[in-house]
């Protein structure tokens, strides 16, 4: 059994362990998953939720929802001082959990800040049982942000991120790198030309309509409606697609230009098409989170995103990835976005040059490796018992 412990602060945890667990189904690999919130085990331990009566990941989540990211890096510093503060008790609790369930295999993370906890009430609780780690970012953004010392294996997605690894005093031979993010295993079944056609003749778009997707994660941005609205006007050549996502308010905001586009403008909410919609596009804007940029990469849709003092510190290194590898566009304000977006659609050389960039990317099969990566260390610590 793999115990598989996830958070709810931002959507990315959740996503990546539905998708391990999916991953494991379809290939029938040997792996049984239970996955379980690690907050809810701890939050009884909660030091802000004690404090302000706030919980850490509603916190969290809060800041995206307001774009207060300027207080993300204290809120970081301020919960790592708690954990270090509550870390017997915390490890005590989860230690005492541990002991209560039946023993698993292996232990997987899929979320920051608390590794070195989970790591030490492991050993405490359940010892000989691996402790794996997979970032769901990137690169990470010590210190004690996903990598801690000691850890048995780290599971990565970039060579930045395997250095960073190491840098912390990871064994490389206990460092996993693999071919990028996680991806739900249904990015695998469908995209590419077929989807493409069948898609933008679905939303009425002609063969040689510049597409825009506009996805700015799991509940949408305030910001998609005015940018939306600003592609519209700016080139009236473009046609765009905004996923709204859980957002009904939002989706309702787009439905007055949506009845003056012309037919320019497609909308969606909460939707499992990302995949046939990025497929039907020509460029994807987005906020740098590793999800979004991970998608496109996979259906080699070029990008265009924003870093500015609003970008959350974690996914600051995405936009340094996107520039450096050649793959999109980093613009400082979703107010460039338009301009950039329409220079692009005319200038055929720069787009091309992009995605013969990411043609240059590796076939991301991170999901199937990460099992590969769990089953391996489930075995060998079975063979030492």
């Amino acid at each position: 059994m793999v115990l598989l412990f996830t958070i709810d602060a931002g959507g990315g945890h959740r996503a990546a362990a539905r998708a391990l667990v999916a991953a494991a189904e379809e290939t029938g690999a040997p792996l049984r998953f239970r996955v379980e919130s690690f907050q809810e085990i701890l939050l009884p331990l909660d030091v802000l939720k004690r404090a302000t009566g706030v919980s850490l990941e509603s916190a969290y989540n809060l800041i995206l929802k307001h774009r207060a990211s300027l207080l993300m890096v204290p809120l970081l510093r301020l919960m790592h001082a708690g954990i270090r503060v509550r870390r017997p008790a915390l490890v005590r609790t989860l230690a005492s959990w541990l002991r209560e369930q039946p023993r698993p295999d292996v232990v997987v993370s899929v979320f920051p800040n608390f590794n070195g906890v989970l790591r030490d009430a492991v050993r405490d609780a359940i010892p000989g049982v691996p402790l794996v780690v997979v970032l769901t970012d990137f690169a990470d953004f010590p210190p004690r942000f996903w990598i801690e010392p000691r850890l048995d294996r780290v599971v990565v997605g970039s060579t930045e991120a395997a250095e960073q690894a190491r840098a912390l005093g990871i064994p490389a031979q206990r460092v996993s790198q693999v071919s990028g993010m996680i991806l739900h295993p249904r990015f695998y079944r469908v995209g590419g030309p077929e989807a493409r056609e069948r898609v933008r003749s679905e939303l009425g778009l002609g063969p040689s309509d510049f597409t825009v997707c506009l996805l700015f994660g799991g509940k949408g941005s305030p910001e998609m409606a005015p940018l939306a609205e600003a592609l519209l006007r700016e080139d009236r050549t473009l046609r765009v697609i905004a996923v709204c996502g859980d957002n009904p308010g939002l989706f309702e905001r787009f439905t007055p230009l949506h009845a003056r586009s012309a037919g320019r403008l497609v909308r969606f909410g909460f939707t499992d098409r990302i995949a046939e919609l990025l497929a039907a596009s020509d460029l994807l804007v987005t906020k740098p989170g590793p999800g979004s940029l991970a998608e496109a990469f996979h259906q080699r849709v070029p990008v265009v995103v924003t870093r500015n003092i609003h970008t959350i510190p974690q996914e600051r290194f995405n936009t340094d990835f996107v520039a450096r590898r050649g793959v999109g566009v980093v613009a400082s304000s979703w107010r460039e976005i338009p301009n950039a977006v329409a220079r692009l659609a005319h200038d055929p050389e720069r787009l091309c040059a992009l995605r013969a960039s990411l043609e240059a990317l590796p076939p991301n099969r991170a999901v199937y490796e990460v099992l590969d990566v769990v089953a391996r260390e489930a075995a060998a610590a079975s063979s030492r018992h």
